[in-house]
């Protein structure tokens, strides 16, 4: 077993910023070998969103390339050099839709009928610009304001008082996506530390030194000889309640022996060598921190994680490959790891569903090396929860705007619409004000 780094140091030193499918509809989707596709789950009565945010537009026209029809002509065609044309670099959708293999570890969970792909997502009047396309998706309403869709449900299902550990980014940075007009997620970034800012919090309820160390300790002691204890939750709990306290950074001892017994787990997260030979292991390194969060009992339950690099208007044929061995191989090591963890709400894997994102795709059109930034996107969500198969119609590559760029087919408040009320809970009306709209919700839940 691999020796996790010490949770509460890598929780601790924070930067804590506060601050041809119908459009509801799915299809079976295929996938060679592999475990048999399995039915979904119910929702849990506790889940976990973990956002996946695919940084720089990303080309998902080479994630999932046309493999028959009218489709396949034209993306010949157009990516005559970049093109996915060996149909032994994919496995099968369904419906003229093929998976590149190059998304690692994708492919299998596919098979079990864990991810729901919504190829085609967007928004009207697009913008090409990261920043400004970027925002549109964070803000998720049509009426420009300086709160996210992710941070105005942190104002309304939040405590005002409380909660402060409920929503999270493991980013460096606090994305508008989640900052809320009242409320607003923490960044959990970095090791080195155990700090809060005392600001965060009221109360006293760890007033010394020697009380952290004989609470963590009798349950760090009791889960060691005991796999049945329930140490992870009452060590989130020691955690939770200390953070104010000067003393806290006294239990340095202690915590470092966190790893071994609160997050016994450890599948293997990969770190794919990029060509310019530096590590791309930051979203692996991501994931680590946030099952390190859920194995330790704290109360979070939206998380906010970032894979940058996909802005290949260059050498995308070295690149992008390498960025979805890395986007995949994290995602499935992720969802593998989160089997071994289990607190007393339940296991991990029953309750955590990854939705990703990414600001636009690229254009049909190949340039010389790489392409150029687009318009629709690629969404997808992995769960046991989850229906597997595609949503919303798939862009017809034959009917571009002026600009060359595929039109839209599944507003990305679709989707949010149907997180926000089939997985976190949220009644529909609640749904809709919080979008500033009534949009259709998607079937994958």
């Amino acid at each position: 077993m691999t020796t996790r780094r010490d949770f509460i140091q890598t929780l601790g030193a924070t930067g804590a910023a506060l601050a041809g499918l119908s459009a509801c509809g799915g299809s079976k989707s295929g996938s060679g070998g592999g475990t048999p596709v399995q039915p979904p789950i119910p929702v849990p009565s506790a889940p976990i969103l973990v956002v996946v945010n695919i940084d720089g537009g990303y080309d998902w026209l080479n994630i999932l390339p046309p493999n028959a029809g009218a489709n396949l002509g034209v993306y010949q065609s157009k990516r005559a050099n970049l093109g996915i044309l060996d149909s032994a670099q994919m496995s099968d959708l369904g419906g003229g839709v093929g998976l590149n293999i190059d998304l690692t570890g994708m492919d299998a969970l596919n098979a079990q009928g864990r991810v729901a792909w919504i190829p085609g997502i967007g928004m009207p009047n697009p913008n090409l610009s990261h920043f400004t396309a970027g925002d549109i998706w964070g803000q998720g309403s049509a009426t420009p304001g300086g709160t996210g869709w992710l941070g105005r449900f942190a104002d309304t299902a939040f405590n005002p008082t409380g909660d402060v550990l409920r929503g999270l980014t493991v980013t460096s940075d606090l994305p508008l996506m989640l900052k809320g007009a009242n409320r607003s997620f923490l960044s959990i970034s970095s090791a080195g530390g155990y700090v809060f800012p005392a600001y965060l919090f009221s109360g006293n309820t760890m007033p010394d030194a020697a009380l952290i160390e004989s609470g963590w300790g009798t349950a760090l002691s009791a889960a060691s000889t005991d796999p049945g204890y329930l140490a992870a939750a009452q060590a989130g709990k020691l955690f939770y309640d200390a953070q104010n306290n000067p003393a806290f950074g006294a239990g340095g001892s202690l915590l470092a022996r966190t790893p071994s017994v609160l997050y016994p787990g450890d599948a293997g997260y990969p770190v794919t060598r990029l060509d310019t030979g530096t590590l791309n292991g930051g979203l692996s390194r991501q994931f680590k921190l946030i099952a390190q969060m859920i194995a330790a009992g704290l109360p979070s339950q939206v998380y906010f994680s970032r894979l940058g690099g996909w802005d290949t208007h260059s050498n995308q044929a070295v690149d992008h490959p390498n960025l979805q061995r890395a986007l995949g191989g994290s995602i499935k090591a992720f969802y593998d790891d989160l089997a071994s963890i289990t607190t007393t709400s339940g296991i991990a894997q029953d309750r955590v569903m990854i939705m990703t994102y990414s600001e636009f795709g690229r254009r049909v059109q190949e340039n010389n090396g790489g392409t150029d930034h687009g318009t629709a996107s690629l969404s997808f969500c992995v769960g046991k929860a989850v229906k597997g198969g595609l949503y919303g119609s798939y862009p017809d590559l034959a009917n571009l705007d002026g600009n060359g760029n595929m039109r839209f087919t599944t507003d990305f408040r679709s989707l949010y619409a149907t997180v926000l009320e089939r997985w976190l809970g949220q009644p529909a009306a609640t749904t809709n004000s919080l979008l500033g709209s009534t949009y259709g919700r998607l079937n994958f839940l």
